[in-house]
């Protein structure tokens, strides 16, 4: 019985020995309490929107009382803003109804109450010597008491049936739709997108700042201990002390081209110049060929797409490829970019050990975040002894 309403169908027995009559007295309980600060709000037009929020809030926890899944609330606008949402009208509609259904549940507490005072009447008529006015026929009695007994049997049918109906109503109008669904996703991937512009945008600051600044004085200084080198040549004879601070001068240039060359490799690693002036697939090619072992590279038909897509994209390719490199000495690597319908679909597939997993590196992980960030999904699929196979498949920006 995993929800009250194949408790109803199921055997009798088994169902009032179960925990969903009690279930669905607590149900109808809080449906009576609510309903008498329901029929306040509803008479103060100001109120009642906040009321049905309110009610919607409460109600989508409460559906797991009747073995319901919770109802998800789609995130959406606050503010006046929310006038504009069918999710909100359908909560408004949700709390009108749920006056009628809370009636229901005070006319059948109030049965409840009446046939408890009846059990009591009865005890009383039974099992003591107390002298009635009018004392019932034994045929009058008997009656009574099997219709309290029905009765008493049919509450607790009735107050599952009572929370069903419930929850199957508030599953019907406050569940997400289909289209709003998709709304939430295409507004959440244009926000990531926007995210991901900002970051590009701090990027290419950085960027920037790194090629007009740092780089430009490492430039500088290696040109001044070219010229100090002559200095020393000239002002210093020949010999032992000429050859110390001409050795002295030369581990400062050598640490400076180093320096110079990281910094370098610092600025092309944040995003390839490529990239930027020929899109994604001129950069995947680019990338191919760089590369120790042979690749191939297929990303024709796709075009340009907004940069920050691309950059995230070139930066799963270049992990993949670089964590194949690295950990399976594979003897060749595929990329495919591809663009089947309303999707983007990144594949690199490699011939090596496998065993690629996230509890061996954060790459992959940065793999699923960019992806994630997308919008879209990364399914890595790298048995041991491989081939290895990571699809990154994202829904191509509007």
């Amino acid at each position: 019985m995993s929800n009250a309403w194949s408790a109803l169908r199921g055997s009798p027995f088994r169902f009032l020995t179960s925990r969903w009559p009690w279930r669905g007295l607590v149900y109808t309980l809080v449906h009576a309490l609510l309903w008498a600060p329901g029929v306040v709000a509803v008479s103060l037009p100001l109120l009642f929107p906040f009321w049905a929020a309110y009610m919607a809030r409460i109600e989508r926890r409460m559906v797991r009382l009747a073995g319901f899944e919770a109802i998800p609330r789609p995130p959406g606008p606050g503010g006046l803003a929310r006038l504009q949402q069918p999710m909100f009208w359908r909560e408004v509609a949700f709390a009108v109804v749920q006056l009628a259904t809370g009636l229901l549940s005070v006319v059948f507490l109030a049965v409840a109450a009446a046939l408890s005072v009846l059990w009591v009447v009865v005890a009383l008529v039974v099992f003591t010597a107390i002298e009635w006015q009018t004392r019932p026929e034994p045929l009058e009695l008997t009656l009574a008491l099997a219709a309290s007994l029905l009765a008493t049997v049919a509450l607790p049918y009735v107050s599952t049936l009572l929370a069903c109906g419930q929850s199957f109503l508030a599953t019907t109008l406050l569940s997400p739709r289909m289209d709003e669904l998709q709304s939430q996703v295409t507004s959440l991937a244009r926000a990531n997108i926007a995210e991901l512009e900002r970051f590009e945008g701090e990027r290419q600051r950085i960027e920037r700042d790194l090629h007009d600044g740092t780089q430009q004085h490492l430039a500088t200084a290696a040109m001044r201990l070219g010229m100090l080198e002559l200095e020393l040549r000239e002002s210093i004879p020949a010999g032992p002390r000429q050859d110390a601070a001409l050795e002295s001068l030369e581990a400062v240039r050598r640490e400076n081209e180093l320096a110079l060359d990281t910094l370098r490799d610092v600025v092309h690693g944040l995003r390839p110049r490529t990239l930027i002036d020929d899109g994604l697939g001129a950069a995947l090619r680019e990338l191919g060929h760089r590369m120790p072992v042979p690749a191939t590279v297929e990303a024709d038909g796709v075009g340009r797409l907004p940069l920050p897509v691309e950059s995230s994209l070139y930066y799963i390719a270049s992990e993949a490829v670089a964590n194949a490199v690295k950990h399976a000495m594979p003897d060749r690597i595929h990329v495919t970019l591809a663009a089947p319908g309303d999707r983007i679909v990144l594949t690199v597939t490699d011939d090596g050990l496998g065993g690629a997993s996230s509890a061996r590196g954060t790459g992959i992980v940065g793999m699923y975040e960019r992806a994630a960030m997308l919008s879209g999904d990364l399914v890595v699929d790298s048995p041991p002894g491989g081939p290895t196979r990571i699809v990154a498949d994202i829904p191509r920006p509007r």
